[in-house]
């Protein structure tokens, strides 16, 4: 297990690092600072074990990341996804949130999570794992949300070949949290295997899916998958006719039980790599990069382009602060917030 931490200059006064942990198979993930993004996820060929892909997207410069609205590989908060109309009721007071999606609340808004600097508190390493506690305070009414909350999250590299996020909050007041991931995989890689995520195969463990409008905002009820487009039960390839019919970006319902659980896997036809998912949230949104731009300044002088990567996020469901029968996302002044992601990485599927 070796790892580097590298400081790379400064946003104002706040020092930006970028930090690589390696583990004892040549597994790699790289990730800043500032809105704990991850630049890179390498994970070594089976039958080659000294060459690796990077299976992650990402931005050819540390620039890019400052000021592109894109939300590639970073941490998402205050609330992930979308709020209904940009805004919410708690303890009787209404809460008005920033508009950046039309008229509705996305991702934690115009500066979420995913733009601030955070604290590198610790780095720790053992025998079978490396581990860094990034923290940040989130001030009362930023971004239109109450309570001052402290908010800590932890990316760890085992020998297992997992990659661990762990998120911790506590407020002082009520308030809402949903934090999640938002990693663009592409698990082609960047080099021979190039291309969009065609040739994809893709499981989610889940029996229903929540039910949109046409802004993507669930309507509070939950339909369920068999025999339709949303059925991932059993395996199923990511075809350009699937991602020229639209694509998706659907959460998943991934049941009641809120231990950790398995909850989706994919890996590419190509090159063999992927990831299994786990968490202990209720939901998880599925999402085909529909949306992406036509080109970006992308690692390895790629421009992606639209379905270039696709995205696990496990979390609440969206809306879930105005769905009365979704799970609340409500935080209790001076309780816990919690949520656990394991990305099991592999070159074997």
């Amino acid at each position: 297990m070796n790892y580097i931490k590298k400081k790379i200059g400064y946003i104002g006064s706040k020092e930006i690092y970028l930090i690589s942990f390696t583990n004892d198979n040549n597994f790699t993930i790289s990730f800043y600072n500032l809105g704990g993004y991850i630049h890179c996820v390498l994970i070594p060929y089976k039958n080659n074990p000294n060459k690796c892909e990077d299976v992650i997207l990402g931005y050819n410069k540390f620039e890019d990341c400052k000021i592109s609205p894109s939300y590639f590989n970073s941490i998402i908060g205050r609330v992930g996804n979308r709020i209904a109309n940009s805004l919410f009721y708690l303890n009787g007071k209404k809460y008005k949130l920033f508009n950046n999606e039309g008229n509705h609340h996305l991702h934690g808004g115009e500066n979420g999570f995913n733009k601030k600097v955070w604290n590198v508190n610790s780095i720790r390493k053992d025998k079978n794992e490396l581990s860094c506690e990034l923290e940040y305070f989130s001030k009362h009414l930023e971004e239109g949300y109450p309570g001052n909350l402290n908010c800590k999250t932890t990316y760890t590299l085992n020998n297992d070949n997992e990659f661990i996020i762990i998120f911790n909050a506590s407020s002082d007041e009520d308030t809402v949290v949903n934090m999640t991931n938002h990693n663009y995989w592409n698990f082609h890689g960047h080099n021979d295997y190039y291309q969009n995520i065609t040739n994809h195969s893709i499981k989610i463990y889940s029996h229903s899916v929540c039910e949109n409008d046409s802004a993507s905002i669930p309507t509070g009820n939950l339909i369920g998958v068999k025999n339709t487009k949303f059925d991932f039960q059993n395996r199923k390839n990511i075809s350009q006719e699937f991602l020229d019919e639209g694509g998706f970006d659907n959460n998943y319902d991934i049941g009641e039980n809120l231990s950790i659980r398995k909850v989706a896997e994919v890996y590419s036809n190509l090159t063999k790599m992927g990831v299994t998912y786990f968490t202990d949230q209720p939901g998880v949104q599925f999402y085909t990069g529909n949306m992406m731009a036509n080109e970006y300044n992308g690692k390895e002088n790629k421009k992606y382009g639209k379905n270039f990567g696709l995205c696990f996020e496990p979390q609440f469901f969206p809306d879930a602060i105005n769905q009365p029968k979704f799970k609340s996302p409500i935080l209790k002044a001076g309780e816990n917030y919690l949520s656990s992601i394991v990305m099991r990485l592999g070159n074997d599927f």
